[in-house]
């Protein structure tokens, strides 16, 4: 007989067969949560960036995205294939929208910073300037093409985009963004 102190569990190893002896302190089985939950194995140099708390982006197999949590970010490191990494779990705001699959790979972006009401453009439509620094190519509604130098804030890798401030840039501006 097992007490556990969760109502759902998952077996996920079984280390006994029916007839053998029992075994004083021997664990006969292996169980987990049936929470859902993400692993995510993080380059152990980016420890310092990820907090328990931190929102999180999770991309699904079918390509629906759903926000999570940071519930517990490793302490230690383990080396696979000349890559050292540590365990990051992730709790799904929603664990219903994650589907019915046990495992399955999934993209996860993590927050670690956040601004708001700020201008941003594609962050290729930056261009470098021969001084240092950068600046976008604005157009105005007549037409006219014209560089405005802007300084970089916040860079959001996942939509591609970066806060820009700059005299010269509003609300609703035409920027020249190239095409791929």
């Amino acid at each position: 007989m097992v007490f556990l102190p969760a109502k759902e569990i998952r077996i996920t190893k079984v280390n006994a067969v029916t007839g053998d002896k029992a075994a004083s302190g021997g664990a006969f089985m292996q169980a987990s949560s049936t929470d859902r939950q993400v692993t995510v194995a993080l380059n152990a140099n980016q420890q310092a960036d990820v907090a328990v708390g931190d929102k999180v982006t999770i991309t699904l197999p079918n390509g629906k995205a759903t926000p999570g949590v940071v519930s517990s970010v490793g302490k230690v490191a383990t080396k696979e294939n000349d890559k050292t990494t540590i365990d990051v779990q992730i709790k799904p705001s929603n664990p219903k929208v994650t589907g019915e699959l046990d495992q399955a790979p999934v993209q996860v972006a993590i927050v670690s910073d956040t601004v708001e009401d700020v201008l941003s453009v594609p962050v290729n439509a930056l261009l470098a300037t021969a001084g240092g620094g950068y600046a976008v190519e604005v157009v105005d509604p007549g037409g006219e093409h014209r560089l405005v130098a802007v300084k970089t804030g916040l860079f959001d890798d996942s939509a591609g985009q970066v806060e820009v401030t700059g005299s010269g840039l509003e609300v609703d501006q035409r920027i020249v963004v190239p095409s791929s």
